[in-house]
């Protein structure tokens, strides 16, 4: 069934939702062990993960073939990092910082994502809607609350 998800992602008028934690880029930054987005210690407010972040090759190859003009990138953000995150997606995928949007919770990922087709592509049919997620969780939510056809990012690796 993967391939009819792979064959809406490359439909040129597809619009895209992207996670940004865990889809466009690793939770690899701590020395030792991965960081996860709710770290509750306090100095990982402070730390700008995002500034040595790298592309990863199979979603930057997509998004260069895709375009930008129908990408946005919904992301939770409990720690005041949105313009880091903003800035390393421009930098490494070229996706404008202006379409991005922050939530604290991954409930509110369906209403933003419906907002984004209402603001910028009315009359858009949810049915041309990709949300890239890595949480199974927030995709569950997504194919409960939307029209909207849902995919790991993981899909990006199997078709290399």
């Amino acid at each position: 069934m993967s391939s009819r998800i792979w064959d809406l992602l490359n439909t040129a008028d597809t619009g895209v939702r992207f996670d940004i934690d865990g889809t466009l880029t690793s939770y690899t930054y701590g020395e030792y062990h991965a960081h996860h987005e709710l770290d509750p210690s306090p100095e990982f407010k402070a730390i700008n993960i995002y500034a040595d972040c790298r592309r990863l090759k199979p979603i930057y190859d997509y998004i260069l073939r895709h375009g930008t003009d129908r990408i946005f990138c919904i992301s939770r953000e409990p720690h005041g990092h949105e313009a880091w995150k903003s800035e390393m997606v421009n930098r490494l995928y070229g996706i404008p910082e202006n379409h991005c949007y922050y939530t604290l919770y991954s409930e509110e990922k369906p209403s933003i994502a419906k907002k984004i087709i209402d603001e910028h592509f009315p009359g858009f049919s949810p049915a041309k809607v990709v949300c890239v997620d890595d949480n199974d969780v927030t995709l569950g939510i997504y194919m409960k609350e939307t029209d909207f056809c849902t995919a790991h990012p993981m899909i990006f690796m199997e078709h290399l």
